[in-house]
C-alpha cells in the first residue's frame, strides 16, 4: 500500500512539474507579447511625439513664413508706387526735354533763314521676354551674339532651362527698331535694344512623398458595424509651393453584419470511409463550423441532422479467417501493467505475433506497424515499418513489467512514433489494456493524451476485462464511439480473438485462403 502511495506521490509531482513546465513556457510567451505590445506602445507614444513636434515646427514656419510675406509684400507695394512715380517723372522730363529741344531748333532755323525742322526720335517695339536660360549656357550663347534663343529654332532642352535654384538663371528682354531717327543732329539715337536679368532666383518646390500604407487595424466592434484604419507615413513634407499631401489615413466600415446571428457553417464533408469492411460498420459526413455563432445567435449541434449524416455500410458476415491489406499505419500498445499478470503478457505477445501474420506488410501498398509497451514507463518496441522479422523478433524479446497502467504516456508516445508515417496512409492507433488508469490524476492524464492523438490519428481501445467500464473509454477513443472500442473478457482470450480484432480494426480484408492464393479483396467503398 505504501508503495502505492509513494507512485502516486511521485506521478503526481512529475503531473506538477509538467504543469508548472507548461505555466512557465506559457507565461513566458504571456510576457514576450506584453513586452511586444509596450514596444508598439512606446513606438506609438514616440511616433505621436515627433509628430506633435513636426507640427508644432511647421506651424511656427507658417507663422513665421506668413509674417515674412506680409512684410514683402508691403515693401513691394511700397517699391511698385515708387516706380510708377519715378517713371511718371521721366516722362514729364522726357516729354519736356523733347519740346524744349523743338523750340531750340525752331528758333535757330529761324535765325538762319531756313525750314522748320521736325525732330523724330528712334523709336523701339515693346520688350519681348526670352526665356529663363542656364547662366552658363547664356553666357554661351551671348559670346556667339544670340540673345533670343528663338533663333536657334526648335525648342530648348530642359537642362538649358533654368527653372528654380537659388543664383536663379538669365534671362534677356529683347526689342527691335521701329523707325530711325530724323534729323540725326537732333533725333535721339535708339535705346538699348536688350535687357540682361536674373530670373526665377527662388527655391524649387519639393513635393510630399508618402510612404508605403500600413496593415489595417483591427475592426473597433465584431459586429454591427465598425470601423478600421490604417496610415502611412509622410517621408517627405512639402516645401516652397510643393504640392500637398495626399490623405495619410484612411477609414473603413468593418464587421457590419448583426451582433446576434447564427454560426456559418462550411460545405459537406465528402463520405468517410466505412469502418468496417464486414459486420456493418459506419460511415458518416460532416459539417463544420466556418464562422461562429455571435451574441443569442444559435449554431446546430455537432450530432444534429443539419450537420451530421451516417449510415451503415459492409452489412455481411465477415470470413472465418482474414487478412488486412489496407494502406495503414498501424499503432499498438501493449499493456504491461500489473494486473495484466505474466500469463496475461504471454497470450497478448502472442495474439499479437499471430496478428502480423494476418496482416499484408508493405509500405508501398499495404500495412506498417508499430509497437509500444507501457506500463509505469512507455517503452518503443519498434517503430513503424513493414519488415516482418523484424517486428517478429522485437516482439519475441519483449519482457513483462508490472507496474501501473499509464495509457496517457502511451498515447503521447504514439502521437510521436507518427512522425514516421506515410502521409498518403491512414493511421490508426490501438491501445490493448485490461485495467483502468491507477490513480484518479491518471484518468485526467490519459484524457488529455487521447485528445492530443485523435486529431493525427484514429483512436481505438481493445479492453481485456469486465472491470474496465465502457463509458471510462468512450471519451478517449475517436469517433464513431461504437466503432472505436472493442471488448475482449480475459487476455487469455486474446489469441482466439485476433480475427475478431482485424475485422473490427481493418476497412479492407482479404480472405486467408485467397491471400495466400493471390485472389480477390473485399474492401470497404472509397470516400
Amino acid at each position: 500500500f505504501s508503495c502505492a502511495l509513494q507512485a502516486e506521490k511521485t506521478h503526481t509531482e512529475n503531473l506538477l512539474e509538467t504543469t508548472k513546465s507548461e505555466c512557465k513556457a506559457q507565461l513566458k510567451e504571456l510576457d514576450t507579447q506584453i513586452g511586444e505590445m509596450n514596444s508598439k506602445q512606446n513606438e506609438g507614444a514616440r511616433i505621436e511625439s515627433e509628430a506633435s513636434a513636426i507640427k508644432s515646427d511647421a506651424t511656427s514656419s507658417i507663422t513665421s513664413i506668413e509674417s515674412e510675406g506680409r512684410k514683402i509684400l508691403r515693401e513691394w507695394d511700397t517699391a511698385n508706387k515708387e516706380c510708377h512715380k519715378t517713371i511718371l517723372q521721366l516722362r514729364n522730363n522726357v516729354c519736356g526735354t523733347k519740346k524744349l529741344k523743338q523750340e531750340v531748333i525752331t528758333i535757330e532755323a529761324k535765325q538762319r533763314g531756313g525750314e522748320r525742322l521736325e525732330i523724330a526720335d528712334c523709336s523701339v517695339s515693346e520688350f519681348t521676354p526670352g526665356e529663363c536660360l542656364n547662366a552658363e549656357f547664356a553666357a554661351f550663347m551671348a559670346h556667339r551674339g544670340i540673345y533670343d534663343v528663338s533663333q536657334l529654332g526648335g525648342e530648348v532642352a530642359p537642362n538649358m532651362k533654368h527653372d528654380c535654384g537659388p543664383g536663379g538663371g538669365t534671362q534677356y528682354y529683347t526689342r527691335q527698331p521701329v523707325s530711325p531717327p530724323k534729323t540725326p543732329d537732333y533725333g535721339a539715337d535708339c535705346p538699348p535694344l536688350r535687357l540682361k536679368t536674373i530670373c526665377n532666383d527662388f527655391e524649387c518646390p519639393v513635393q510630399c512623398q508618402l510612404g508605403d500604407w500600413e496593415g489595417w487595424s483591427a475592426c473597433s466592434k465584431s459586429c454591427d458595424g465598425g470601423m478600421k484604419r490604417r496610415v502611412r507615413p509622410i517621408d517627405v513634407y512639402p516645401q516652397y509651393g510643393g504640392e500637398e499631401c495626399d490623405p495619410t489615413k484612411q477609414e473603413e466600415t468593418c464587421d457590419a453584419l448583426a451582433c446576434d446571428r447564427p454560426c456559418t457553417l462550411n460545405d459537406w464533408t465528402p463520405w468517410r470511409a466505412c469502418t468496417r469492411a464486414c459486420e456493418r460498420g459506419i460511415r458518416w459526413r460532416s459539417r463544420t463550423i466556418k464562422k461562429p455563432a455571435t451574441g443569442a445567435g444559435r449554431c446546430a449541434r455537432t450530432f444534429s441532422k443539419a450537420r451530421y449524416h451516417k449510415e451503415y455500410c459492409n452489412d455481411i458476415p465477415c470470413p472465418a479467417e482474414v487478412v488486412c491489406v489496407a494502406k495503414l499505419d498501424l499503432l499498438v500498445g501493449l499493456d504491461a501493467s500489473g494486473s495484466m499478470t505474466s500469463d496475461g503478457w504471454k497470450a497478448q505477445s502472442a495474439a499479437m505475433l499471430d496478428l502480423l501474420e494476418k496482416t499484408k506488410l508493405d509500405a508501398k501498398n499495404g500495412l506498417q506497424i508499430g509497437i509500444a509497451k507501457f506500463a509505469w514507463d512507455i517503452t518503443l518496441v519498434h517503430h513503424l515499418t513493414d519488415d516482418k522479422k523484424a517486428l517478429t523478433k522485437a516482439v519475441t524479446a519483449m519482457t513483462y513489467d508490472g507496474w501501473t497502467t499509464n495509457l496517457g504516456g502511451l498515447f503521447r508516445t504514439m502521437k510521436n512514433m507518427l512522425q514516421f508515417g506515410r502521409r498518403d496512409a491512414s493511421s490508426l492507433c490501438m491501445a490493448w489494456t485490461d485495467g483502468r488508469p491507477s490513480y484518479p490524476s491518471d484518468v485526467y492524464d490519459t484524457t488529455e493524451g487521447a485528445r492530443e492523438l485523435r486529431p493525427v490519428c484514429r483512436v481505438m481501445v481493445v479492453t481485456m476485462r469486465p472491470a474496465v467500464p465502457r463509458e471510462m473509454v468512450v471519451p478517449w477513443v475517436s469517433h464513431p464511439k461504437s466503432q472505436n472500442v472493442l471488448s475482449v473478457e480475459d487476455p487469455l482470450q486474446m489469441k482466439k480473438k485476433v480475427n475478431t480484432i482485424t475485422t473490427f480494426y481493418c476497412a479492407k480484408i482479404q480472405r486467408l485462403d485467397a491471400y495466400l492464393m493471390g485472389q480477390t479483396t473485399t474492401e470497404a467503398p472509397k470516400e
